[in-house]
């Protein structure tokens, strides 16, 4: 994601949340804490990234475009 280093440090101080989108990716990301994660896993299309202590500090949301079409239909 931009913005963070590869020791998963922002780059820069930022308000939390920060929602970051990316179309070419098809994916959106809400940062919701400062932290490193130290633990990812996958959850009905959803990347929940998680600190050492077991708080989540980031929620990616993977199929963007998917979850678009589902709302459209509905």
């Amino acid at each position: 994601m931009a913005g963070h280093h590869i020791d998963g440090k922002l780059s820069k101080k930022i308000k939390m949340p920060h929602v970051f989108v990316d179309k070419d990716a098809d994916f959106a990301s809400i940062k919701i804490a400062e932290g490193i994660e130290t633990k990812s896993y996958v959850k009905d299309g959803f990347v929940f990234s998680e600190d050492k202590k077991g708080n989540i500090i980031e929620i990616q949301i993977l199929n963007l475009s998917e979850i678009k079409k589902h709302k459209k239909s509905a």
